[in-house]
């Protein structure tokens, strides 16, 4: 078989204005002031609380409180009160207390009238309190059923016509909001959201995300206005069925306490035929992009139907969207770089890549990285392309003394800006600084290689070299007693982790998975990859096996999906390419290059 690549890696305010004592009757004529002759001696001279005095207008404590306290019996609010800069100690209150006042019978104008102040909470508000300044909103509230339906209008639920499992919901922002958003779920499911966006006036689009094929939503709009949430009525809609050419997932065993709390797997998979009995039957047909729940259902997918390769999804490092390599297997044509948002919609772009031959990777400014080998044989080179279009050499491989030069990754390690390179039929793992092109170390068997510890200890055939977050190298490979034509069988292949010593030149092992029957029974003749999860566990699969654990750093498997053929040999299955756990959707949806 042709070599393979690496495998696709959120006051009530009391008015104690000082007046004339009111009439404890609450006159509503307000005739105190006009005959009186202590005017200039009067306490309530200025009369300044007949303008800023109890909450008569605005003390309602909001949308549904009723009042607790004792409202005069005629109070109007003390709108029309007449205290005038003249009132005398004689005078009569001139109104009576607002609504939501608890003791005060003082209109506008009025002495002694206090602001009530216990006034029932406004619509969302947990303790808002009545009087001058009005109820005030919870920071978390959420108004009644049907209270967002005031601000948009024109609702449409549509399923996408690029990816049958995405909703598209599309309104009109009638009344702005500080923030809207979709609020969503389906039989089985928690209340899930979108990302929230502006809330301004007019024409608004949103995706409904993370939701299997053939599946009834219910979903709702939510402005969020000053920390309540207003939303609108249910709203519904189905997603599509996913296309039948999409090989199907088995998930056997999933433990919610002992796996990463990421609820999604992207990955890719090729649709190879139920009649493997070898690694010969592979990378003739098409290959799908997929993401896949915790169950094993699929709620994303992308397939273009031709048989070129595209086994490598990953992350964009300087966007929001998924991006991966288009190749003919045959090396015929121009390769490219795929890239898109889920919605394929917000953003999707094709870039062409000269020379492209196996795996590839980006940096976060955009630039891709590259090898030439199989198209430039046997001039190798590792390469470099902008994202304007700027190809440069790093490092050119026949010039440092391999043996041999195709690679089945490129990986680039952001933390000491370096690259790595699997040589797999020299068994050497290459590691160049991405800046200067210098080879920084050569792991395995090549002039100069570490030494290992335990040793003897070698790698054979190893697949998706790569630098784990703490910085310890991790390797998908045959052991060191096997070689890649060895007949398939149990506790041949294992996932590595080694410690790098770089003033001795040494590797030193610290984690191995697979070299023990308790480990389970897959083989990977070809393909599989280590990939180091934030909760410690590692996402390993098996390739040619169709196999993808999670496992626990005591070698427990908490998560188990199977790509199956119904051929009686085991150790082929569905061919596998490169998996990553995610949690948030919505990050592969946000958008193109920033």
């Amino acid at each position: 078989m042709k070599r393979l690549c690496r495998t696709l890696i959120v006051i009530a305010a009391t008015a104690a204005w000082g007046c004339a004592p009111s009439d404890s009757t609450g006159n509503p004529t307000g005739t105190g002031g006009s005959g009186a002759t202590a005017g200039t001696t009067g306490a309530a001279g200025t009369g300044q609380a007949g303008t800023s005095g109890a909450a008569g207008t605005t003390g309602a404590g909001g949308g549904g409180g009723p009042a607790t306290g004792s409202a005069g019996s005629t109070g109007g609010a003390g709108t029309t009160g007449a205290a005038g800069a003249t009132a005398g100690t004689g005078g009569s209150a001139t109104g009576v207390a607002g609504r939501g006042g608890t003791t005060g019978a003082a209109g506008r104008g009025g002495t002694t009238g206090t602001a009530g102040t216990t006034g029932a909470a406004g619509r969302g508000g947990t303790t808002g309190s009545a009087g001058t300044g009005g109820s005030a909103a919870g920071t978390t509230g959420t108004a009644g059923a049907g209270a967002g339906d005031s601000y948009v209008s024109g609702v449409t639920v549509t399923v996408s016509t690029k990816v049958t499992t995405i909703l598209i919901v599309t309104w009109t922002q009638a009344k702005a909001a500080d923030q809207v958003f979709l609020e969503f779920s389906f039989a089985g499911s928690s209340t899930m959201t979108s990302r929230a966006v502006a809330g301004v006036t007019g024409a608004h689009r949103d995706v409904v995300l993370g939701v299997p094929g053939s599946t009834a939503v219910t979903l709702r709009i939510v402005s969020r206005m000053a920390g309540t949430d207003y939303k609108t009525k249910d709203y519904t809609g189905t997603t599509g069925a996913v296309p039948s050419g999409m090989p199907k997932p088995t998930v056997s065993m999933y433990d919610a306490t002992a796996a990463s709390s990421d609820r999604w797997m992207v990955g890719a998979v090729e649709n190879s035929p139920n009649t493997c009995t070898s690694d010969s039957c592979y990378f003739y047909s098409t290959w799908w992009i997929y993401i896949m729940d915790r169950q094993g259902r699929i709620v994303w997918y992308y397939a273009d139907g031709s048989t070129d390769v595209m086994s490598f999804p990953q992350i964009a490092r300087d966007g929001e969207y998924l991006f991966f390599e288009k190749r003919a297997f045959s090396t015929t044509g121009t390769p490219s770089v795929v890239k898109m948002t889920l919605d394929r919609e917000t953003y999707s772009a094709s870039v062409m890549v000269p020379q492209l031959s196996d795996g590839v990777d980006m940096t976060s400014d955009g630039s891709l990285l590259y090898d030439t080998e199989e198209r430039t044989r046997p001039n190798s080179e590792l390469r470099q392309m902008t994202r304007a279009g700027t190809i440069t050499t790093i490092w050119k491989c026949p010039s440092t003394g391999f043996a041999n030069c195709y690679s089945n990754v490129v990986s680039w390690d952001p933390a000491t800006d370096t690259v790595l390179l699997s040589f797999p039929e020299s068994n050497n793992v290459a590691q160049i600084d991405r800046k200067t092109g210098t080879l920084v170390a050569t792991y395995g068997t090549g002039t100069g290689a570490y030494a290992f510890s335990p040793s003897p200890w070698n790698f054979v055939w190893q697949h998706y070299a790569n630098i784990s977050p703490s910085g310890t190298l991790l390797v998908s490979t045959h052991l060191p007693q096997y070689t890649k034509d060895s007949p398939a069988g149990p506790s041949q292949h294992a996932f590595e982790e080694f410690m790098i010593d770089r003033t001795n030149k040494r590797l030193t092992r610290v984690w191995i998975f697979g070299d023990a029957a308790a480990d389970g029974p897959e083989w990977a003749a070809s393909r599989g990859e280590a990939v180091r999860l934030e909760n410690s566990n590692t996402l390993v699969n098996y390739g040619t096996g169709g196999v993808i654990r999670e496992v626990t750093p005591a070698k427990k498997t908490v998560f188990y999906v199977k790509f199956d053929i119904s051929s009686a040999n085991d150790y082929f299955n569905k061919l596998v390419g490169h998996n990553f756990l995610i949690d948030d959707l919505y990050a592969l949806n946000g958008g193109g290059p920033k």
